[in-house]
């Protein structure tokens, strides 16, 4: 890697820091440090959480799998844009009107309200797993990636590692969400102008018509959008893409922390539903951008062939930045990838963090006043980041990346779905028939991953076991 690039990697690092701790909350009790207890106020405020919503989707490996998908495989994979006008309008007139009306300060305060504490700490505890596996996941894939892709040696796997998570431990841990969600809004804004950054830069250097490009496309059968089959093995039909897509979409939304957080910074609900609506249309465009430039990769590549393209996809972006951009505009498009990590990575610590303190600690011993919540609450999320660094020395990708994070998410957010549907809907089920259906359909999720059924179906699968399962312990109703 060129001195330039590194240099401005470096000041982007900086930069960073210093935008999250001067967005610090001022409060100095541990509710504001976990929601910010609605101080994201205005247009501004809207759409900063809406940004941050958006941010926290797109990790370094979700910057890197859907341009990989693009280059490798075709667009089929933006079909799953089809299944967000309904996410939209299910979170919008459905999930949040029921969900923050349901009070609490924090995310999973309503679980414990309606279901006990038992059913609130699986749900923390199903969290917590999925979490700081996935952190690891986010901290190893990218740096991997940046490793192979710029000829770096195995002696910068640590380096690289160990920069990006202790910066972002260093600004959430004395920030707090406020700093994160300030953070992750910038973050977006330049993962989004860096990816139409490469778009333009390869249509410039290509120079060859739109027709052309798009006929060179056609024949590649980059361009098959509609594969209607029902063959559950194959990873990107039609139903496939809109169906797995959603539910694991929906997961997120509705049971993982990192997302109910940011409904609750915001101002009021209907601030929550507009933030919702920024962060649909940011992930739509962002989707298209990634998938846009992994198909003008491959056209790029099959008029530029390059004897050390790397064999494996996921490497292909950095690749292609590393030595096809100049010195500096390859440093920060770089940033850019570690922008979609850092984005994930101070989401994963804050949330995980939260529910350390608010799912466990208040859950179990003496009573504690606010300053010791909060004293709490950074300790731990120094503690997560610091973890989070340590498995990413044992965390391992297999397959490609696409494929293992839909296995991983798609087992532990179907029974997330299921538990809030059951929540917010006021269904009349006994709270060991919800710990059951989650408990067993996170085990359906791993069947299906480690079976020959695509892991698009993981989320779908898990979730239809957890509320079948869930259902067969309803509550008869009372007879007066």
């Amino acid at each position: 890697m060129r001195p330039l690039d590194i240099a401005v990697i470096i000041l982007y690092l900086i930069g960073v820091v210093w935008a999250g701790l001067a967005s610090r909350g001022k409060k100095g009790d541990s509710d504001e440090f976990f929601t910010s207890k609605g101080a994201f106020t205005g247009r501004l405020g809207m759409i900063m959480v809406g940004f941050s919503m958006a941010a926290t989707l797109f990790s370094g490996v979700s910057y890197v799998i859907y341009t990989s998908v693009g280059f490798s495989a075709g667009a089929g994979i933006v079909m799953g844009m089809l299944g967000f006008p309904l996410t939209w309008a299910l979170l919008r007139f459905w999930f949040l009107p029921r969900y923050l009306a349901g009070g609490g300060n924090h995310p999973y305060d309503i679980i414990e309200e309606r279901l006990g504490t038992p059913v609130r700490l699986c749900l923390s505890a199903m969290f917590i797993l999925l979490r700081i596996g996935w952190m690891a996941a986010i901290l190893v894939a990218p740096t991997l990636v940046l490793i192979g892709a710029t000829g770096l040696d195995d002696s910068w796997f640590w380096p690289i590692v160990i920069s990006i998570g202790v910066t972002c431990t260093a600004y959430t841990a004395i920030g707090g969400i406020r700093s994160v969600i300030v953070t992750d809004a910038i973050q977006f804004c330049i993962m989004a102008l860096g990816m139409a950054f490469i778009i333009g830069f390869i249509l410039h250097k290509l120079d060859l018509p739109i027709g052309e490009i798009y006929a060179q496309l056609d024949v590649g059968e980059r361009l098959n959008l509609f594969n209607f089959s029902f063959d559950l093995t194959v990873d990107l039909t039609f139903w496939t893409v809109v169906i797995g897509l959603m539910i694991g979409n929906l997961g997120s939304y509705t049971g993982d922390l990192m997302m109910l957080q940011r409904y609750h910074a915001a101002e009021s609900p209907q601030a929550a539903a507009k933030a919702f609506a920024i962060n649909t249309w940011g992930v739509i465009i962002v989707c298209v951008l990634l998938v846009s430039a992994g198909l003008l990769l491959w056209v790029w590549f099959q008029n530029h062939p390059a004897p050390n393209l790397p064999e494996n996809a996921d490497q292909v972006l950095a690749y292609f930045i590393t030595t096809e951009l100049p010195p500096g505009i390859a440093g920060l498009l770089i940033a850019t990838i570690l922008a979609a990590t850092m984005s994930s990575m101070t989401s994963g610590i804050i949330a995980l963090a939260g529910t350390l303190t608010n799912d466990w600690l208040e859950r179990f011993g003496r009573a504690r006043t606010q300053a010791e919540l909060l004293r709490f609450g950074r300790y731990a999320t120094v503690g997560v980041g610091a973890l989070a660094i340590a498995a990413a020395g044992f965390a391992t990708v297999m397959g490609s990346l696409f494929q293992s994070t839909q296995a991983i998410m798609g087992a532990f957010f179907g029974p997330m779905v299921g538990c809030m549907m059951i929540v917010v809907n006021k269904w009349q089920i006994r709270p060991m028939g919800v710990l059951l259906g989650m408990g067993l359909g996170t085990v359906a999720g791993w069947m299906i991953a480690f079976s020959a059924i695509s892991n698009l179906w993981v989320a779908t699968g898990s979730l239809i076991v957890t509320l079948g399962i869930s259902f067969c312990f309803r509550r008869k109703p009372e007879t007066s």
